[in-house]
This record gives C-alpha cells, sequence and structure tokens, in this order.
C-alpha cells in the first residue's frame, strides 16, 4: 500500500515539475539537423571557395573534406550530447568542463558576432537574389543571348578534368584555410541537435545515427549545388562576412571538442553510452588549429576582429556574473529583467528530475 502511494506520489510530482518533454524521434531529429544545415550557405560560399581555392578541381576537393571534418565533428557532439544531457549546445558543455567565464565567451561571441552574421549572411543572400530580377526592365536583346551563349560554350572547358586544377592564383596553405571557412558555412548547423537535447527520446540510440544520416544526404545535395553554381560569382563582399562569422564558429567547436578530450582525461570513469574514437576528436583540433592559424594569417583584420570582440567579454563577465557583492538595486534591476523577459517570452528555467543521472558539476561536488 505504502509502496503504490509513494509510486503516485512520484508520478505526481514529475508531472508538476516544469521541464522538457521528449517528443523528438528520429525523424524530427534528421529534420533539425537537415533544416538548420540547409540555407543561404549553399548559394553564397561557392564564390568564396573558388576564389580562394583558385581552381575548380581543388575547391571540390575542398568541399568534400569540409564535410568529411563536420562528419567527425558531429561524432564527437553526439558523445557530448548523451554525456552531459543538457540542452544548450556549447554553452552548456563548455560551462559543465571549463567553467563560467569560458562558457560565457561562448555565448558572447554567439550573441555579438554568430547570430548576427549568420542573419546579416542571410538577408544579403535574398536580397541579391531577389533585387537582381528586378532590374532586369526588358527583355534581353536577342543577339546578345546569343553572343553570351557562344562565349559559355567556349569556355566550357574551364570545367574539363584536364584543366580542372590549373589554378588562377597560386595556391597558399592560407587561401586554402580561407577556402574552408567559406565551405565550412554551408556547412554549418550539424550540432543544432544538442541544443534540444534534453527533448530527445533516446539520444543514445539516435545520436549518431541521425547526424550520419543528415550529413550524408547533405553531402550529395551540397555537392550538386555547389559543382551548378560554382562557376557564378556572386556580387557584394559577402564571403569577408562569412570568413568572420566561420572563424568564431570554429573556434568555439574546437573549445568545445577539446573540452572532449579535458573530459576523458579528468572523469575517466564518467558514463559515455557513446564514445568515440580518442583519434576522431584530435584530427578534427589539428585540422581545424591549423586552418584557423593560417587563416588568421592571411586575414588579421577580419578574423582578428572577432577575437577582439570575444575578448570584450571578459571584464563583463566579472562585474556582471563574478562581482557577487554588487549594490542591492542591480539586483533587484536583474531580477526585474528577469522576470519581464519570462513574461514577454513565455518561458521558465526547467527544473531537475532527482531520478536523472548527476552531471559533471553534481557529481564533482559529491566525490
Amino acid at each position: 500500500m505504502e509502496d503504490s502511494e509513494r509510486e503516485e506520489d512520484s508520478k505526481s510530482s514529475k508531472s508538476d515539475r516544469v521541464a522538457l518533454k521528449k517528443e523528438i524521434g528520429l525523424l524530427s531529429a534528421c529534420a533539425i539537423i537537415i533544416g538548420n544545415i540547409i540555407g543561404s550557405g549553399i548559394f553564397i560560399s561557392p564564390k568564396g571557395v573558388l576564389e580562394h581555392a583558385g581552381s575548380v578541381g581543388l575547391s571540390l576537393i575542398v568541399w568534400v573534406c569540409g564535410g568529411g571534418i563536420c562528419a567527425l565533428g558531429s561524432m564527437c557532439y553526439a558523445e557530448l550530447g548523451v554525456t552531459i544531457p543538457k540542452s544548450g549546445g556549447d554553452y552548456s558543455y563548455v560551462t559543465e568542463i571549463f567553467g563560467g567565464l569560458v562558457g560565457f565567451l561562448l555565448l558572447w561571441s554567439a550573441v555579438l558576432i554568430m547570430y548576427p552574421t549568420t542573419l546579416a549572411v542571410i538577408a544579403l543572400t535574398f536580397s541579391n537574389y531577389v533585387l537582381q530580377p528586378a532590374f532586369q526592365y526588358c527583355l534581353p536583346p536577342f543577339i546578345a543571348t546569343r553572343i553570351l551563349a557562344t562565349i559559355c560554350v567556349c569556355h566550357y572547358d574551364a570545367l574539363h578534368p584536364s584543366v580542372a586544377f590549373e589554378f588562377r592564383q597560386d595556391p597558399s596553405v592560407g587561401q586554402i584555410a580561407l577556402a574552408f571557412l567559406q565551405a565550412s558555412f554551408a556547412y554549418s548547423g550539424w550540432n543544432f541537435l544538442n541544443y534540444v537535447t534534453e527533448e530527445v527520446v533516446e539520444p543514445r540510440k539516435y545520436g549518431t545515427h541521425t547526424r550520419t544520416e543528415s550529413i550524408s544526404y547533405l553531402y550529395g545535395f551540397s555537392m550538386y549545388y555547389c559543382f551548378a553554381t560554382i562557376v557564378i560569382l556572386c556580387i557584394g563582399e559577402t564571403h569577408n562576412l562569412i570568413n568572420y562569422v566561420s572563424f568564431i564558429n570554429y573556434l568555439s567547436y574546437g573549445v568545445t571538442i577539446a573540452g572532449l578530450l579535458y573530459l576523458r582525461k579528468k572523469r575517466p570513469n564518467l558514463a559515455r553510452p557513446i564514445k568515440v574514437n580518442v583519434l576522431i576528436p584530435i584530427t578534427y583540433m589539428v585540422f581545424w588549429a591549423v586552418l584557423l592559424c593560417f587563416s588568421l594569417y592571411s586575414e588579421p583584420v577580419v578574423c582578428g576582429l572577432g577575437m577582439v570582440i570575444m575578448l570584450t567579454g571578459v571584464p563583463v563577465y566579472f562585474v556582471g556574473v563574478y562581482w557577487r557583492n554588487k549594490p542591492k538595486w542591480i539586483h533587484r534591476l536583474v531580477e526585474r529583467v528577469t522576470y519581464v523577459g519570462q513574461k514577454v517570452c513565455y518561458v521558465v528555467f526547467p527544473q531537475a528530475d532527482p531520478s536523472e543521472p548527476l552531471l559533471i558539476a553534481d557529481s564533482k561536488a559529491n566525490d
């Protein structure tokens, strides 16, 4: 009798608890990843890849290698997603592993750099594609269309495999690194399932399957559209924005995967339902460490500006978070802003389930 009453009490307490519902299955998880990868990147990145690579053949190699490296990164994130089953993606993992400062800097750069710049690229891409047809006030002349068609036919041999590696410029490691940044922008979104980990029904079962299936599908999808648009050079300097946001993006990913290796060393007995080979995160980190260094060398202003903006979050963290003995009116202001934000956005912080396994921070305290 008492056992049944306890079970009913536990069920009622779970139903009253404010928490995210586990309603995301395999199909929904694949849709989240595919929906976030498909975007403006594939319509704008081929220009930057081809410009920095210098030849059609090398640009295709960049696309293939870029997709493969993203696949390695997604495997690492699958392990992190089931080891630290919290929504929030990079911020949650880095905060749990390295502490509040590093997590705050990642979130600071995301708010000030990643998301606004990505939206700017999307807006510029949309406006370019929409406005170009609007400025064609009349049908193109018959002779002009025929001349243009003849020119295209005459220069079609530029795509022939025999001349695929005839470079328009001398290749350099720095330019190839920038080409990888351009290609990586088109693949960005492969880690977005980790932002809703707490809503996935069986993250251990679907963690790797969704990423593998989604990236395999989008591999062919991206290669098709890359090949179809590789000879189109879009107007504007949008590729500078892509270098800007991709540099910070993959710097953040590198810090997160470095946390995976750090966690392997410091907490070797931590439960890991999915555990990838250690060479996978090492390969990913070494690859992007080399490319980010050469990218910074080739574009010190564009890439360095993002790092400077990220570091401006250090004093903000110490004043806003680390400084505990702030005046009471500041605490009241923060509480009021939080309260209004919850009312406007209709959100509330989820409550922890006592039956779930302890996270890293909690388990450290109990050791």
